[in-house]
């Protein structure tokens, strides 16, 4: 009795001793664990020969779980599903050799808000954004971390809004606009992310509006411009509580087209 007994009371001691522990040759093995300064857990996780195993948690300084890593066997490659406080997942996919690689896709709720492509840790592949609805907003061809390719967005009904190709992460070559009609609203061009040549404004009927002519980016004609100006100001004036200027959407075209979907 004695005996078992000296058992029972030791067991705890010999299970904290199984803890962050190293071998002869300082490898870390089996369970480890670190806490925040709150004294709550900041990670858990098992290592074989000084690499991670198997699951992996990682929490946020109330205790939620922020992270669940999963490690391959005999492989540089974790899956992993990222939580916001709330626990609701944020984003999931796959590190390779500590870079993102593959498929990643974010989440706000239960909602999928966008998805991109990895290789090396940079963006490579078709990047998306997508409404609250779950139509695609934006489509981005990414090369070697840069915009590199076509740049599309569409209206929910799936017609496009914008279409223009990047180079070297600058807008380069012909740049389209479009009425949700399907009609053409501007044709226009960059080079080397500035404006060039003709700028063509179309009415939503397909009738040409008026044309601004640009050289590297200045203005050549600009009284055109101005007196343009007092038109669409009246316009916006009209209808400043359901539209942002157009103007903008150079800047932050998926941004304008959310927020004007919204309110239409």
């Amino acid at each position: 009795m004695r005996f078992l007994y000296l058992i029972l009371v030791m067991a705890p001691l010999f299970v904290g001793a199984q803890i962050n522990q190293t071998d002869a040759n300082g490898l870390r093995q089996g369970l480890w664990k670190k806490q925040q300064p709150n004294g709550r857990l900041l990670y858990e996780g098992h290592f074989k020969d000084g690499k991670p195993v198997g699951e992996w948690k990682r929490y946020h300084p109330g205790g939620q779980i922020k992270a669940i890593i999963n490690y391959q066997s005999d492989s540089d490659t974790a899956n992993v599903q990222l939580f916001d406080e709330n626990g609701r997942k944020a984003a999931e996919g796959t590190f390779l050799n500590k870079k993102k690689t593959g498929f990643w896709r974010y989440y706000s709720g239960t909602r999928i808000i966008s998805d991109e492509q990895y290789l090396n840790g940079e963006k490579n592949g078709t990047a998306h954004t997508y409404y609250n609805s779950g139509e695609i907003l934006e489509a981005t061809d990414w090369k070697n971390g840069k915009k590199e390719g076509n740049y599309r967005i569409y209206y929910k009904n799936g017609k496009p809004f914008m279409k223009y190709k990047n180079q070297d992460n600058k807008r380069n070559g012909l740049f389209l606009t479009y009425y949700p009609n399907g009609k053409t609203e501007l044709e226009a061009a960059y080079k080397n992310g500035l404006r060039n040549g003709n700028w063509i404004y179309f009415k939503e009927n397909g009738d040409k509006w008026y044309t601004l002519i640009y050289n590297n980016g200045e203005l050549l004609n600009p009284t055109v411009r101005d007196s343009i100006a007092g038109i669409l100001f009246q316009q916006m004036e009209n209808n400043r509580d359901k539209y942002n200027d157009p103007e903008k959407y150079l800047n932050d075209p998926a941004q304008f087209l959310l927020k004007n979907s919204s309110n239409q």
